[in-house]
């Protein structure tokens, strides 16, 4: 998956419209652990 499709995963999960493209950054690797941790947070509600 590409970095762009991650951060608009990552968008969704936030329920944000808010730039994330700061993420750009990190390596893909690093965006799929942050989504990782985010669904895990999310799905311990």
């Amino acid at each position: 998956m590409t970095k762009e499709k991650l951060i608009k995963t990552l968008q969704r999960l936030l329920d944000t419209d808010n730039n994330l493209n700061f993420l750009l950054k990190l390596e893909a690797s690093e965006l799929e652990t942050l989504i990782a941790c985010l669904r895990e947070k999310i799905d311990y509600k």
